[in-house]
């Protein structure tokens, strides 16, 4: 079953944080996982970001994870993000199979 990784941020513009998200999405697809970034247009959250990270299930999440904790690279991006924006949530989902 599909993992999932939701999260929302608060902070940055579309200048600061689409450069980097698309680093984020080329280091995350050599690992196999899917990365979508939206930004909220209505509601309370207006002007944040949405983060849905996918992996194709809890194996290649946990591999994943322990390669990107590894990957100098990736780590140097969230350092970037930090300086402007701040994770306000995360979730983690299983998708069912219906």
């Amino acid at each position: 079953m599909t993992v999932s990784g939701i999260s929302v941020y608060r902070g940055g513009t579309v200048d600061e944080v689409a450069p980097l998200a698309k680093k984020l999405k080329a280091i995350y697809l050599r690992y196999g996982v899917v990365y979508r970034l939206s930004r909220f247009q209505t509601g309370p959250n207006v002007g944040d970001w949405l983060v849905v990270v996918q992996y194709a299930d809890q194996a290649a999440y946990e591999k994943a994870q322990a390669a990107l904790a590894q990957d100098s690279e990736c780590q140097q991006v969230f350092v970037e993000i930090a300086q402007f924006a701040k994770r306000m949530s995360r979730e983690m989902v299983v998708d069912l199979e219906l």
